[in-house]
């Protein structure tokens, strides 16, 4: 009877191992999963954001290339105003394609990221190769929307400008 109960324990013992190594074996399981779903989870919200970045920067530059294109351009106009409007308008547009064409770009890299096997983490991914790039994207994009602001404010001037009727004043509203 002894030996039949040492051999039950011994029984019991070895599927109680046998159950912990399957259970090893099912958490492994699903914290790759859930590394996975992390991995898709953070290339989606980056991907999200450049997305948001590109289209809002061509959308300034493209309604600052119709500002540029359509102005009424006055009679007399001191070339001073005309060179700043200009140039102003100008920096818009360049700005806003650099941080739409970055953006973009790195849209195409992290889409391209492959989140089954990665190499490296989503996240060191990003910094290293990213992240520099986001920034000079933002940055571009930070300094052409108040740029963008003095080209609405200079669109009056620019059209509203009348050198023999109203002399040196500007008419902007």
């Amino acid at each position: 009877m002894i030996g039949f109960a040492a051999g039950m324990e011994m029984a019991d013992m070895a599927w109680e191992v046998k159950c912990r190594e399957e259970d090893m074996k099912q958490r492994a399981l699903e914290n790759e999963r859930h590394a996975i779903d992390d991995a898709r989870r953070a290339v989606d919200e980056k991907a999200e954001q450049l997305k948001v970045l590109a289209n809002q920067s061509a959308l300034f530059a493209g309604f600052s290339m119709v500002v540029l294109v359509e102005s009424t351009i006055a009679s007399g106009i001191n070339l001073a105003l005309l060179t700043v409007f200009g140039g102003v308008t100008a920096s818009v547009i360049a700005l806003m394609l650099i941080s739409s064409l970055n953006s973009t770009y790195m849209l195409v890299a992290i889409l391209r990221y492959d989140c089954v096997n990665r190499d490296v983490p989503f996240d060191e991914f990003w910094r290293k190769r990213c992240d520099p790039d986001w920034k000079l994207a933002l940055r571009a994009f930070s300094y052409g929307v108040p740029l963008f602001m003095v080209v609405v404010a200079l669109v009056p001037w620019v059209t509203f400008w009348d050198i023999e009727r109203y002399g040196y004043v500007l008419a902007s509203g």
